[in-house]
């Protein structure tokens, strides 16, 4: 034991510290380490957790994300569906629009027409009034003033110049 000497190392101290050594290796193996693995234990399984709803989370993301994409691409399809059916409704009702014009036109051409014969109507009506009435006028003066050829004549003469100065009136 003289080499321990030698060094310095004290033989009884050194078995005293190594005896105290196992029986702290004893107590913290006895009360400290279960607990300190316990803590370890628990530690890897939040931090194993984590993880794990980590990845979840990430694939549950991703996941969203291509339904999300799935979702935008139905809509877009709805919204072009929709605007075919809209430009087809568009077009339906600009060809009823154009059809009722095209009747209203021609209901209006006939209006028109109708309303041009009942005016000719009452042109001719009147025309055959005044012819009448200058005829009954002209058949008047000759009965009245019945002489002779000469001036049966002359009675019509002015009587036609009665009417044409008439005509420029009106």
């Amino acid at each position: 034991m003289g080499i321990l000497e030698n060094l310095g190392i004290n033989w009884k101290v050194l078995v005293g510290q190594a005896i105290n050594f196992l029986i702290l290796l004893f107590l913290m193996k006895k009360f400290v380490f279960p607990r300190f693995f316990i803590l370890l234990k628990e530690r890897r399984e939040k931090i194993e957790e984590g993880i794990r709803r980590f990845k979840e989370a990430k694939r549950k993301s991703e996941m969203a994300e291509i339904e999300r994409e799935k979702i935008l691409k139905e809509a877009k399809e709805k919204a072009d569906l929709i605007l075919k059916e809209a430009e087809k409704r568009a077009k339906l009702k600009e060809a009823k629009i154009i059809e009722m014009a095209e009747k209203e036109k021609e209901k209006i051409i006939e209006e028109a027409k109708r309303m041009g014969q009942d005016e000719i109507e009452k042109l001719k009506e009147n025309f055959l009034k005044e012819s009448l009435q200058i005829s009954f006028l002209l058949a008047e003066k000759i009965l009245v003033k019945k002489i002779d050829e000469k001036e049966d004549k002359k009675l019509i003469m002015e009587f036609l110049n009665q009417i044409k100065g008439y005509e420029k009136r009106n």
